[in-house]
């Protein structure tokens, strides 16, 4: 089958979706089928970013990458009054439909996938009358929301995914879907990178908690760093995040006289592997304040986690017991309470048996949740339209 994937993200980016995307187009041209990702050319201001993408992503170069030349709106961003730089975003996403479609097109494919960052390409495939599936991995804007309604209506060949239940729940709502219409499909892992497992060690001066993500409240950054004072006989890697972030939370660790606390700043994904494995403690600490954190996020990093066989630690919001069960595959805490995750930290940590138990039970729990899998469970769907 000739399948063309469109995205309107810059690549490579230091963000997981970039990862996501690459992963699919992998697993589907795995699976045999022609594949094609179309995207345009941004600006790439970091130094690490200016190289071949599979080179950055590490993905055998199985399928096609069509770069397109396209006016780049972020350029121009940090001078335009906001008001007016969401009117030239709204025109730039319009004629990124047109032209990511029209190249599409010229490739003659059975099957166009995108993620929710399109709109207009998948409007303008939907009336096109080809097969298209999509994959919601939050909720769009408001006038993107109508855009996906009447594409769907319009369309008798789209199948829609989601990452979460409550998302999917909560799109079906809003794009005036029957319940049931949309398949819930979480993120996933690459094993074949993930090979090697853990060793739970019974004793250690002083154990090692990894965070890798972005950094931001939401992400429970904060919440981490408000928990290392009560966490003296730990050390704490920070993994990812922006440069300007790095700074203002390494300024805050400082202030507050934290010398366990170590920030390692962004890495490839092809080291992610061996950071996490090192650590004896991987840790989820997402925010339950922020809707989209706590009802409409699939972590990428929870599956890496879960492959490596490092016990986890999560808080206990929906998008991480959708996937985790306390005292199987993790240990849950309350949410944004850094007590909670202190205590639960230390409870962890002194039940070897408990953590023996997890690491097992979380490497057999990855094997559900590949890309391989992922893809398998998208084309079953689409090729009832084919």
């Amino acid at each position: 089958m000739k399948i063309v994937y469109i995205t309107n993200a810059r690549l490579p980016t230091e963000k997981a979706h970039g990862v996501q995307i690459m992963k699919m187009n992998e697993a589907l041209s795995g699976l045999g089928h022609d594949v094609t990702l179309i995207h345009p050319k941004r600006f790439q201001k970091e130094i690490s970013h200016k190289k071949p993408i599979f080179i950055f992503y590490g993905v055998l170069e199985t399928f096609q990458i069509k770069t397109l030349n396209f006016v780049d709106p972020y350029l121009i961003r940090p001078f335009l009054p906001r008001f007016i730089y969401k009117f030239v975003s709204f025109v730039t996403d319009f004629l990124w439909g047109l032209k990511s479609i029209g190249e599409a097109l010229r490739l003659n494919p059975n099957l166009i996938m995108f993620r929710d960052n399109t709109p207009f390409s998948f409007l303008l495939a939907s009336l096109r009358k080809i097969t298209v599936a999509i994959e919601f991995h939050d909720m769009p804007p408001k006038i993107a929301r109508r855009i996906f309604k009447y594409a769907i209506r319009k369309s008798t060949k789209t199948k829609c995914f989601s990452i979460t239940s409550i998302l999917a729940k909560d799109l079906e709502k809003e794009l005036g879907l029957a319940s049931n219409t949309i398949s819930i499909l979480p993120d996933a892992v690459d094993l074949s990178i993930f090979n090697k497992k853990a060793v739970i060690k019974q004793n250690k001066d002083k154990p090692l908690i990894t965070y890798c993500g972005s950094l931001s409240i939401a992400k429970g950054v904060d919440l981490l760093i408000d928990s290392a004072k009560l966490l003296p006989e730990f050390n704490i890697k920070i993994i990812g995040g922006l440069d300007e972030d790095i700074y203002k939370y390494s300024e805050q660790t400082k202030s507050n006289h934290l010398d366990n606390v170590f920030f390692e700043g962004q890495i490839s994904p092809n080291q992610v592997p061996l950071q996490l494995l090192e650590s004896d403690i991987l840790i989820l600490p997402s925010s339950g304040k922020s809707k989209k954190s706590r009802e409409y996020t699939s972590a990428m990093k929870l599956f890496e986690y879960l492959a490596t066989g490092v016990p986890i630690l999560a808080s206990n919001i929906p998008s991480n017991s959708e996937i985790l069960e306390s005292e199987k595959n993790c240990v849950l805490f309350d949410p944004d309470d850094p007590q909670k995750l202190a205590y639960a930290t230390k409870y962890l940590w002194e039940n070897y048996d408990l953590r023996r138990e997890i690491s097992l039970n979380a490497i057999k729990l990855s094997e559900d949740y590949t890309w391989n899998n992922r893809s398998k469970i998208i084309m079953s769907e689409v090729c009832k339209f084919l």
